[in-house]
C-alpha cells in the first residue's frame, strides 16, 4: 500500500464513458494502492470524466491520423502517468503498434499485447481456428459466406444455430437463427458473418478472468457463471470448476500473451467449449475485484512496482449489476470541451465512482 510519505501512482484510463472503462475505474477505486486516476474519452458527456482526479478529451481514433497518439503521449507526460489501461478495443488497435515508442517517451507502462495477438483474438474466426489447431475445445464454426462450408455445417447441426460477426463485442449483432430464411437474410445483414453451433444449456455460460504476468507467467483466475443483459455480464456467481480452470490455464499458457485475459465459454454435455478470448480488461472487472481478483491492481503491482505476485484468494459470492447515475450542477459542466484541455472541470471529484 502507498504510504503518506510516498507519491501516489497515477493510472490513466481511456474510454471512461463505456462499461469497460467505468469498470476499470471502479476496480482501481477499490485498490489498496489508492492510485490517482486520469480519465480520458473522445466525448465530453462521459461519466468517468466527472469522477476522476484529472480528465482530458482525446481526438477520435483514425487509422493514420497522428493526433490521437500525440495527445495521449502529451497527457502521459503532463500527468506523470505510471500505467495506461484501455477501455476500448479501437484505441488498443491504434496504440498497440506504437506501444514501445510511447513507453520510451513517457515512462508509462501500457497494458497492451503485441498487435498480432490482439488482431488474432479480436477476430472470432481466427480465434476458433487457432484454438482448434492447438487441440482446445471450441464450437463447430464456419464462415457464413462460404456456401459449401455452410451446407456441410447444416448436415452436422440442426437449427437453431448462432450467427455473429467476426469482429465485435458486447453481443452486438449476435443472433440465434431458427430458419433457413433467417439465415439467408442475416448473412446479408451482418458484416463478415460467422456461423457456429448453438451451445447448450444456456445456464452454463461462463466468463473467466485470468492474469498472466510478463515477468513470472500465469498467476491465477476467477470463474463466473453468468447471465447476460445488454451484452454484458448482468448476474454472476463465483464458482470453482476444475475442468474450466485447467482448460483456461492451458490456453493462456499456450500463447505468448500477458496481462488481463478474458475467456468466454459454455459447458455442454460434451464438455467445455471456448468461443471468445479477449486480451484486455473486461466489463466485469469490478465484479472480479469485489471477490478478491483486482486485475488493474495486479497489473500495477506487476508492471510498475515489479512486486512478487501471489495468487489472489478468491471469495465465493454473487454479483448483480444495475444502472446508477451521477448528477452535475450547471457550474460543474462549465467550460464544455475546453475545460478538458487543462485536466477537466473543477469541483466534480468524488471517491465514490
Amino acid at each position: 500500500m502507498t504510504t503518506s510519505g510516498e507519491p501516489r501512482l497515477t493510472v490513466l484510463i481511456t474510454g471512461v464513458g463505456a462499461p469497460v472503462g467505468v469498470s476499470i475505474f471502479k476496480a482501481l477505486r477499490q485498490s489498496q494502492l489508492k492510485p490517482r486516476i486520469v480519465a480520458t474519452d473522445t466525448a465530453v458527456m462521459s461519466v468517468g470524466l466527472f469522477r476522476a482526479d484529472a480528465a482530458y478529451l482525446l481526438p477520435h481514433v483514425t487509422a493514420d491520423e497522428p493526433g490521437y497518439l500525440r495527445r495521449l503521449q502529451e497527457i502521459c507526460l503532463r500527468e506523470r502517468v505510471a500505467m495506461v489501461c484501455f477501455g476500448s478495443e479501437i484505441e488498443m488497435r491504434r496504440v498497440a503498434p506504437h506501444r514501445a515508442e510511447i513507453e520510451r517517451a513517457t515512462g508509462s507502462r501500457l497494458v497492451l499485447n503485441e498487435p498480432d495477438h490482439l488482431e488474432a483474438f479480436m477476430d472470432k474466426w481466427t480465434t476458433v481456428r487457432t484454438l482448434r489447431d492447438r487441440g482446445f475445445p471450441v464450437p463447430d464454426s464456419v464462415l457464413a459466406t462460404d456456401p459449401g462450408a455452410v451446407a456441410a455445417f447444416l448436415t452436422r447441426h440442426d437449427l437453431p444455430v448462432v450467427l455473429k460477426p467476426r469482429h465485435g463485442s458486447g453481443s452486438t449483432n449476435v443472433y440465434v437463427v431458427r430458419s433457413l430464411r433467417e439465415l439467408e437474410v442475416l448473412t446479408e445483414y451482418v458484416v463478415e458473418p460467422l456461423l457456429q453451433e448453438l451451445l447448450l444449456p444456456d445456464v452454463e455460460e461462463y466468463t473467466v478472468g485470468v492474469y498472466k504476468s510478463p515477468r513470472s507467467g500465469y498467476l491465477g483466475q476467477i470463474v463466473f457463471r453468468r447471465e447476460l443483459g445488454a451484452g454484458l455480464t448482468y448476474k454472476a456467481e463465483v464458482v470453482r470448476d476444475p475442468e474450466i480452470e485447467a482448460t483456461c490455464r492451458n490456453v493462456v499458457e499456450s500463447f505468448d500473451v500477458w496481462g488481463p485475459i478474458n475467456l468466454q465459454l459454455r459447458k455442454t454435455a460434451a464438455g467445455v467449449r471456448i468461443f471468445e478470448i479477449n486480451l484486455r480488461f473486461s466489463s466485469s472487472v469490478v465484479m472480479r475485484s469485489c471477490f478478491g481478483f483486482n486485475e488493474p491492481e495486479l497489473a500495477l503491482r506487476d508492471l510498475v512496482l515489479e512486486e512478487p505476485l501471489t495468487p489472489p484468494a478468491i471469495r465465493p459470492g454473487y454479483a448483480f449489476r444495475y444502472w446508477d447515475e451521477i448528477y452535475l450542477e450547471p457550474g460543474q459542466y462549465a467550460g464544455g470541451e475546453a475545460a478538458f484541455d487543462q485536466g477537466g472541470p473543477k469541483g466534480t471529484r468524488s471517491d465514490n465512482f
